[in-house]
């Protein structure tokens, strides 16, 4: 009798547990920011973690010294960039100077999250914000900065490099993005003596990239193969001043 006592509580214990399991989970929010920054304490001023400006940054650079585009002479680098931008290598070959990094930081963010950075914004912002979660410049840099200090696999940098725009006026862009508008980067040894197409080269190590840190279970993981670009290359690119 007291064993079978025994099994009945075991049972009701089991039931209660299984039920409280059960209950409403918080609700999520999908954060996510492209930051474009030319040196690692433009990072750190937007109250991101320095460790992960200074990893981005890293990261940035071994991926410039992977794919930055290769030229004969500098008339060719500075044609595709910008004059006067372009350096030579140990190699007596012409690369562009890295221009910085790009951060795409994204994941996801519970209400309580949210909560905790509202509690941090000026009394207008907060209340503007509501009850739920607006997306705010200011609170949504706050969620990304608590987001990478708990998380160093939410983000992804690469490289950016400075160039004339089609207004006449200077800016940055990764050379995935330059590949988007149009640009091929021809004049490149990579495109004359490789690749039928290393636009393609480049779009397809973006995708890789971002490929590879999905499948780990967040952003920040390079893509190991490179196909073409910067192989035997050795650059020694700085971030711009």
């Amino acid at each position: 009798m007291k064993r079978s006592k025994y099994v009945q509580l075991s049972l009701a214990a089991s039931v209660a547990m299984a039920i409280s399991g059960c209950g409403p989970t918080e609700k999520t929010y999908p954060v996510q920011k492209k930051y474009n920054f030319q040196s690692v304490q433009q990072c750190a001023d937007e109250k991101l973690p320095v460790d992960v400006c200074s990893d981005a940054y890293m990261k940035a650079m071994a991926e410039h010294r992977r794919i930055a585009p290769v030229y004969d002479n500098q008339a060719d680098c500075d044609a595709d960039f910008v004059p006067d931008w372009c350096q030579q290598d140990s190699a007596g070959k012409f690369i562009p100077k890295l221009g910085g990094f790009e951060l795409n930081a994204e994941g996801e963010v519970t209400q309580s999250q949210v909560d905790a950075a509202k509690a941090q914004l000026p009394a207008s912002e907060a209340s503007a914000a509501g009850s739920g979660f607006s997306g705010s410049s200011l609170l949504t840099g706050l969620l990304i900065g608590n987001m990478l200090s708990s998380n160093r696999n939410s983000y992804y940098s690469e490289p950016v490099y400075r160039y004339r725009d089609d207004r006449g006026g200077y800016s940055n862009s990764t050379l995935a993005q330059r590949v988007s508008t149009g640009s091929t980067f021809n004049r490149s040894n990579q495109a004359r003596y490789g690749s039928s197409n290393y636009s393609d080269t480049i779009t397809r190590s973006k995708a890789a990239t971002v490929a590879s840190a999905t499948s780990r279970g967040g952003f920040g993981s390079q893509a190991s193969a490179r196909s073409g670009w910067g192989g035997s290359s050795k650059s020694s690119g700085g971030s711009s001043s």
